[in-house]
């Protein structure tokens, strides 16, 4: 069980991305949850979305695609668009995913940049400890 509790964050200014992801904060880092399948189709209401939480200007984020059943080439191309605003911006950035999107990010090429976490604890702390380096 994780000791990080996932408050969801409401009240926004823009519109909502669907039914492919949802915002929480977690120790004063934003994660971005994405679900279902993350294809051409779902992010066409989601980049937007993804891009104004960048613009957030948050210490450090994290991308949890434990809940992604199925990401195509425009999924992990807007997640490593995300990743690049949100370290352009002298934010930590982390991804948390399940062993078979770790075998897809190997496959893709994009593990080592990426350095994905499996739990949510992990992720917090590789971000938060990524965050301090950064603003050190």
């Amino acid at each position: 069980m994780s000791e990080h509790a996932l408050e969801r964050v409401t009240g926004m200014s823009w519109s909502p991305p669907g039914d492919h992801a949802q915002l929480y904060a977690a120790d004063a880092l934003l994660v971005v949850a994405l679900h279902g399948d993350v294809d051409l189709a779902a992010t066409l209401p989601v980049r937007p979305w993804i891009d104004s939480v960048a613009a957030l200007r948050a210490p450090g984020y994290v991308v949890d695609l434990r809940a992604v059943t199925f990401i195509d080439s425009t999924g992990l191309g807007m997640v490593l668009r995300f990743r690049r605003r949100v370290v352009e911006a002298d934010a930590a950035f982390g991804l948390l995913c399940d062993p078979g999107m770790l075998r897809l990010l190997r496959a893709h090429g994009t593990l080592d940049l990426l350095h994905p976490s499996t739990t949510l604890d992990e992720a917090l702390a590789d971000v938060t400890r990524t965050g301090d380096q950064c603003h050190a």
